[in-house]
């Protein structure tokens, strides 16, 4: 009786998996992913003192940190992505080990899918987590939201959160696929953060117009802008971090399918 191939299901979520318990083991990624949970707490700790303000002054004030704190949230979050993405494919060419995946039933674009979710996954929960500990403090706590606007609330952060986890990713793991050395692959996704930023603005100065949301970290600050205040770019936003994704999968899956030779 012949063994079943197993499903591409199974294969992503193992290399997932495999490589997020890689980069648990890393020190440099324990103590980014610690340092992304300081805002949150430091918002928490805002609230409460809001809520401790607007009791003695015995009226609401007029500061709502939600939309500031995600706009900051997006730089750790991308930090993270960065010490978990750049190495990932790089690692793997320079000890020219692609080839064992060729000898197991393994498809060039498993590899590239699992690897972005492993670096998907954590930016997602990184920007979503604090956005339902906000949502559950406002409903519960200041009763600030009813029922439905909390869960409008989530349902906004968790639409950005999986902007960002696909943009981030691709950056990270599209420059990964581009190099041999981790050190390179994070000059190249750097790159791809503040060039395009530089760009847009220096187009913004010389036409007088509005900055546009070519550059990643740009793109997130404006989608959630457009979510939560009167934001213009939240298409073209969306736009650009969709587009990061994708281009970082073809790049890894075209890279991986030159060299995962047997």
């Amino acid at each position: 009786m012949t063994s079943r191939a197993p499903g591409a299901r199974k294969i992503i979520t193992a290399i997932a998996r495999r490589e997020l318990g890689l980069a648990a083991k890393r020190k440099l990624v324990r103590l980014l992913f610690l340092a992304s949970i300081v805002p949150p707490i430091i918002l928490t700790v805002v609230i409460l003192v809001r809520i401790f303000a607007e009791q003695l002054t015995g009226g609401p004030l007029n500061f709502d940190p939600l939309l500031p704190f995600l706009r900051f949230q997006a730089l750790p979050v991308a930090i993270v992505a960065l010490g978990l993405g750049t190495p990932i494919v790089a690692l793997d060419r320079s000890e020219d080990v692609l080839f064992l995946y060729a000898t197991r039933p393994v498809e060039p674009w498993h590899y590239t899918v699992g690897k972005m979710l492993s670096v998907a996954l954590p930016s997602f929960g990184l920007l979503l987590f604090p956005g339902i500990l906000i949502a559950g403090m406002r409903l519960g706590i200041t009763r600030e939201l009813s029922s439905g606007d909390a869960v409008l609330m989530v349902l906004k952060i968790a639409l950005a959160a999986l902007a960002v986890g696909i943009g981030y990713s691709g950056v990270a793991v599209g420059a990964s696929a581009l190099v041999k050395k981790s050190r390179w692959a994070e000059a190249l996704a750097l790159a791809a953060f503040f060039v395009p930023a530089a760009l847009a603005g220096m187009i913004a100065g010389i036409f007088g117009t509005d900055v546009w949301p070519l550059s990643p970290l740009i793109a997130i600050q404006e989608l959630l802008t457009a979510l939560f205040d009167d934001g213009k770019f939240g298409l073209m936003s969306m736009g650009t971090l969709l587009l990061c994704g994708a281009l970082g999968y073809l790049i890894t899956t075209a890279r991986v399918k030159s060299e995962m030779i047997p």
